[in-house]
């Protein structure tokens, strides 16, 4: 059928994999002596099998064995480091030779550089499948457009604004959605992560850059983020949705977290010690229903994470409570029981929902 055709390399390499596996599978049946398929019947399905692994990696230029997979990621991290690298050596360079530079140049360079940046990313996406160096090109723009703004702030003494992070924001998903660039579409909600939260702290009254000192502007962009890939749910590519889904989840936590720990943090109305109960009890819960909702939905990200914020929610306050009274041997002690105690739960859980 056309519609089960692979429409992204994502999809693509998610069918490789279950060729992989089915291979696999059947060997080992075959060992067994459950299985054993006649050597025309075996032929036909390996030359069906090679023809689609080589239909899809001459397309989407996938990975076909766990070889393959392993060197891709190693020239992921390869391409993440290069850009990196690329500009501290180009903001350091700048920075040596920038007071030489009469300030008409200075405005050219800065302008220029996100430019020649993105011409570069155009060039090299034309002319490679893998997409590693127009992710290297990717982050160099990203890094020179946040420079851009910053330097030109400076220069010019104009004053602190958010909506530089909005700009930022939009020229980083643009380039991600463009490209499909997971770590720039992490760049772009990050900064629209801190648009949100700063823009409302300046709605409820107070100066932007104190929206550290009401965290649940964090907490409120955190939900936001979670929910966008719902409502854009035709509009966002499957590889990008457990980006959204993390780091949403990533700032709810951390928002839950501080305001556990420090209640002064809070717009609500109520007592220091009683925002920070109802703010542990909240990042309790909250953990417990992302490993519920992880586990039902195949989502092992949001699993792991839920599980690390709600051992941290609850170690931290086993420590408030007895880390000053009780001897130390025995708080380990105690700790050791809990963490058996939250695996053995942990694996009945994962049993239940198998």
């Amino acid at each position: 059928m056309a519609s089960d055709r692979p429409v992204s390399k994502q999809d693509a390499q998610r069918r490789a994999d279950r060729i992989r596996i089915v291979r696999e599978e059947l060997e080992r049946l075959r060992e067994e002596g459950v299985l054993e398929l006649r050597p025309e019947q075996q032929e036909q399905l390996d030359l069906h099998l090679d023809a689609t692994l080589y239909a899809l990696s001459e397309q989407f230029d996938i990975d076909t064995s766990e070889s393959q997979k392993r060197i891709s990621w190693g020239m992921r991290i390869a391409s993440t480091i290069a850009g990196l690298a690329l500009c501290a050596a180009l903001v350091l360079f700048f920075n040596r030779i920038w007071g030489a530079l009469p300030m008409s140049v200075q405005v050219g360079v800065l302008a220029a550089a996100p430019l020649a940046a993105l011409a570069g990313m155009e060039f090299s996406a034309r002319r490679e499948r893998t997409f590693y160096y127009t992710a290297l090109l990717g982050i160099v723009a990203f890094a020179c457009a946040v420079t851009n703004l910053s330097v030109l702030g400076a220069m010019f003494n104009l004053p602190g604004s958010p909506w530089a992070f909005l700009v930022w924001a939009v020229f980083g998903l643009g380039l991600a959605y463009a490209y499909r660039l997971q770590l720039l579409l992490a760049a772009g909600l990050v900064c629209l992560i801190v648009f949100v939260a700063t823009t409302l702290t300046r709605l409820s009254g107070l100066y932007w850059a104190a929206a550290d000192s009401r965290v649940e502007t964090l907490l409120a962009s955190g939900v936001l983020v979670l929910l966008a890939p719902s409502a854009l749910e035709r509009r966002t590519p499957d590889e990008f949705s457990w980006v959204y889904r993390m780091l949403g989840l990533l700032a709810v936590f951390v928002a839950i977290l501080a305001l556990s720990l420090n209640g002064a943090l809070t717009y609500l109305p109520f007592g220091q010690r009683g925002v920070e109960i109802g703010y542990q009890i909240a990042g309790l819960g909250a953990a417990a229903v992302t490993m519920w909702r992880g586990v039902v939905r195949r989502m092992p990200g949001a699993v792991n994470l839920g599980a690390a914020f709600f051992a941290l929610y609850l170690y931290i306050r086993l420590f408030e409570w007895w880390w000053d009274w009780m001897p130390k041997y025995l708080f380990f002690f105690i700790i050791g029981l809990i963490s058996l105690s939250l695996l053995y739960s942990f694996q009945r859980f994962r049993k239940r929902i198998r």
